[in-house]
């Protein structure tokens, strides 16, 4: 992880368009993630709305990682990658959590809890893609930066 505690580090990149964040499966990493990603959207092009957006499907996708991937454990690794490439922003979400089938997780319904976390994700981004890795997961979330007319 990183050599200053749980404070998301941005990793050094050549490309302006690209920022990578390695944290721990710490709760309270959540929000600093979040607004570092939400300020890069912005800083890219993409409207405060969609930064919005983008910023709570990740938030979702972290917690579910920390609270089903990794039993609540606060100290395991996850890296947060994000490049605009191509007319979108893409998200990817790295873990070396315990296997996870998305296609398992079904919604209970609007008001109870379970499943919440997935539909909003697939409402808010564009695309969502799950990887499974030999040793993890790897997330990929995409955001258009033209709004589509339904939206």
């Amino acid at each position: 992880m990183t050599s200053s505690g749980n404070t998301p580090q941005p990793a050094r990149s050549s490309s302006p368009e690209r920022i990578e964040l390695k944290i721990t499966s710490d709760p309270a990493n959540l929000r600093d993630v979040r607004k570092k990603v939400e300020s890069f959207a912005q800083s890219v092009g993409m409207s405060s709305d969609a930064s919005d957006e983008i910023g709570l499907a990740l938030n979702e996708a972290l917690a579910n990682v920390i609270r089903h991937g990794y039993d609540g454990a606060t100290d395991r690794p996850i890296v947060v990658s994000v490049e605009r490439d191509d007319g979108a922003l893409h998200v990817l979400v790295r873990d070396w959590a315990k296997p996870f089938d998305p296609s398992a997780v079904k919604p209970r319904g609007k008001l109870a809890p379970g499943g919440v976390g997935m539909l909003c994700i697939r409402e808010l981004m564009d695309d969502v893609k799950f990887e499974r890795l030999s040793d993890g997961m790897l997330l990929k979330m995409t955001k258009k930066t033209v709004k589509h007319s339904e939206r």
